[in-house]
């Protein structure tokens, strides 16, 4: 399933499409995971280490299978997403030395998972909306691709960017995640354009430049305090004088 804001117009350059990445990339949490999941713990009395919960959350991410469901019906994607988080959550709590059968862990998992839906938990990047405004102008057609799930959505409302996208699309509810091809072809399908005129931007070399790049885009890589060259960017904002300049230079 693509969640669609609105269409835009064409524009008249090779590249007429700009896909981002969404955590990372557009936005962070405020504080590391370990330390939410700490702070929400001990207000259930339980006691577990921060640092213990960020690396438990580490290696479960790590080891966990991708938060995408092919084969699910779209009525039950939100119950399955919840799912996969628990048990993130359980190994991550197991692994700080936490029974995760508890009913205050389970207490602890739903208060974080909603204030994970909300603009508590995240800050926008300060690049954000001036790249989006200035690429809008330019009458290109923007969307989100993203291993994430539905909150997402909320998110981008929250932060008041969602009008700026065309398209959000999600590896929960496309059934794919990068670094599969094939959620950056759900994403040219919403925009109705082609791999030759649209470019990835995102912070992961493995699940963003190199995952585009083997679909077929042109992609750049996002580092903020990094250095830019030819496919690094420092800032968002480079992006309007990337896109307007020539876009071969965006190739291997």
């Amino acid at each position: 399933m693509v969640s669609t804001f609105r269409s835009a117009r064409p524009t008249a350059g090779l590249i007429r499409a700009v896909l981002f990445d969404a955590a990372g990339t557009l936005l962070a949490v405020r504080e590391p995971v370990g330390e939410t999941y700490a702070r929400f713990a001990l207000r259930e009395g339980i006691v577990a280490e921060a640092d213990a919960l960020e690396n438990g959350f580490r290696r479960a991410f790590h080891k966990a299978e991708p938060l995408a469901f092919p084969r699910a019906s779209p009525g039950r994607i939100r119950a399955l997403e919840r799912e996969w988080w628990w048990r993130r959550v359980s190994d991550a709590f197991r692994a700080a030395g936490v029974d995760p059968s508890r009913r205050a862990v389970a207490r602890t998992f739903a208060a974080v998972f909603e204030h994970f839906a909300t603009r508590a938990a995240w800050r926008l990047f300060t690049d954000v909306k001036p790249a989006l405004r200035l690429l809008r102008a330019y009458g290109l057609r923007l969307a989100v691709v993203s291993n994430f799930d539905t909150r997402l959505l909320t998110l981008l409302e929250g932060f008041g960017v969602s009008s700026s996208f065309d398209a959000v699309v999600l590896s929960s509810t496309v059934g794919f995640a990068k670094p599969d091809p094939r959620l950056f072809t759900a994403a040219l399908s919403a925009l109705r354009v082609t791999t030759a005129t649209a470019l990835h931007v995102g912070d992961s070399e493995r699940l963003d430049r190199r995952a585009a790049r083997a679909a077929g885009l042109r992609a750049l890589r996002l580092d903020r305090g990094g250095r830019s060259t030819r496919h690094v960017i420092a800032s968002l904002e480079e992006l309007p004088e990337r896109v307007s300049g020539d876009p071969y230079d965006l190739r291997d």
